[in-house]
């Protein structure tokens, strides 16, 4: 879950995983989205994201999020948080949910 987007809170709900070697998966404030995880790990590269396209309240989230992470170019796994990071101070810190 998506607990904050450069430092500020994120209140909409958003989520991320890695079902299968270089692919990424998740629920972005409003759609499914899935894309391809371009480079090998500690780097980050999150390729075409495709999407449902459906409507809701939090389309500026969702913008703002798809934005944010196809800026990411590193990753980090402390504990139970994962920070995707860039060069110009970019984060986005996931927390993991049960």
């Amino acid at each position: 879950m998506l607990v904050e987007l450069d430092g500020k809170p994120f209140s909409a709900r958003a989520t991320i995983a890695f079902p299968s070697k270089g692919r990424i998966a998740g629920q972005a404030p409003c759609n499914r989205y899935s894309a391809t995880q371009s480079a090998p790990r500690p780097w980050f590269g999150a390729g075409p994201v495709i999407s449902t396209k459906m409507s809701c309240p939090d389309l500026a989230a969702e913008q703002r999020f798809f934005k944010a992470l196809g800026e990411m170019t590193l990753v980090d796994v402390l504990g139970n948080v994962l920070v995707l990071s860039n060069e110009t101070g970019g984060e986005m810190v996931f927390k993991a949910t049960p």
